[in-house]
């Protein structure tokens, strides 16, 4: 049995080295993708800008519904609507009220991902996955009944 470890041939350094992760993060967290921007991470931003955009949207536009349907309910109690058209009003109310409080949780936690995920990505910017991180295992050029294990970092 056959070990091998083969010493690095060159360091492949990204010209900043001065890359920080707080600075991803506050990035982020003033606007959801411009840390992913600042980690070089281009397609991720459309990803975490799109998400928080529509879900902020999204809350928005059912709390506005909400509103409505609030006040569509309570001028039926004021009129003395039916039991029937009571229920329907307050089950309308209700499923706004539902979506807007969903859509917030979606964008918290959207905002909150992408932050995490800038931070994350500053930290791991020089991590080095080029192909010669490797770990093979297979017979020895010297003996085939040998297990040769070779390294590449």
């Amino acid at each position: 049995m056959g070990c091998t470890l083969v010493a690095p041939s060159q360091a492949v350094a990204r010209p900043d080295s001065t890359h920080s992760s707080s600075t991803a993060l506050w990035m982020s967290l003033a606007l959801p993708g411009l840390g992913q921007w600042y980690n070089e991470q281009y397609w991720k931003v459309p990803i975490m800008t799109g998400t928080c955009a529509v879900s902020a949207w999204f809350v928005v536009s059912n709390h506005g519904s909400f509103r409505t349907a609030s006040d569509a309910y309570d001028a039926a109690v004021l009129r003395g609507a039916t039991s029937i058209e009571l229920s329907q009003l307050r089950a309308q109310r209700e499923t706004y009220r539902s979506n807007r409080d969903v859509a917030g949780l979606v964008f918290v936690a959207a905002y909150a991902i992408a932050a995490l995920d800038a931070y994350v990505g500053a930290e791991l910017y020089d991590f080095d996955v080029s192909p010669d991180l490797s770990i093979g295992i297979g017979p020895s050029s010297t003996h085939m009944m040998a297990v040769n294990v070779r390294l590449h970092w």
